[in-house]
């Protein structure tokens, strides 16, 4: 969720993308502020800008969803 959330930047993208309600998306992402003690993204309008912690863990998220697709 956070990968798409980082390449769409867009809750409702994402959840169509990944078949869950907005809500779903919405309550994985509080979720996530919780555990990372940062808001992670910030609302712009209809996008989600990320904060300089959630763009830090791109990379190894990256590096993760790589070695799970092989």
């Amino acid at each position: 969720m956070l990968q798409a959330l980082l390449d769409l930047k867009n809750l409702s993208k994402v959840a169509r993308k990944m078949g869950l309600t907005q809500q779903a998306i919405s309550e994985q992402l509080r979720k996530l502020r919780d555990l990372f003690d940062d808001r992670l993204f910030i609302r712009q309008g209809n996008s989600m800008v990320p904060t300089p912690k959630a763009l830090s863990m791109q990379q190894p998220i990256n590096d993760i969803l790589d070695l799970l697709q092989k």
